[in-house]
């Protein structure tokens, strides 16, 4: 695995790792994503949501340095 190639992972996941955003937010930020900007943040499998937590980040930066 490359280091540029990052690993998703689920929103539970994501809250056991980061204290920011909570689960909630982040939930909120997924479900709008289209609206926010967020939407290479967010991966869907299935069912299932996936969050890429570099990029989240580097997308909170961008919008928060604007």
């Amino acid at each position: 695995m490359n280091d540029d190639e990052e690993v998703p992972v689920t929103f539970k996941g994501f809250c056991q790792k980061f204290q920011y955003p909570s689960l909630g937010a982040l939930r909120k930020m997924a479900f709008e994503d289209e609206v926010n900007g967020m939407k290479k943040a967010f991966l869907k499998v299935g069912r299932r949501r996936l969050v890429l937590p570099a990029t989240l980040f580097r997308l909170l930066r961008e919008k928060g340095s604007k």
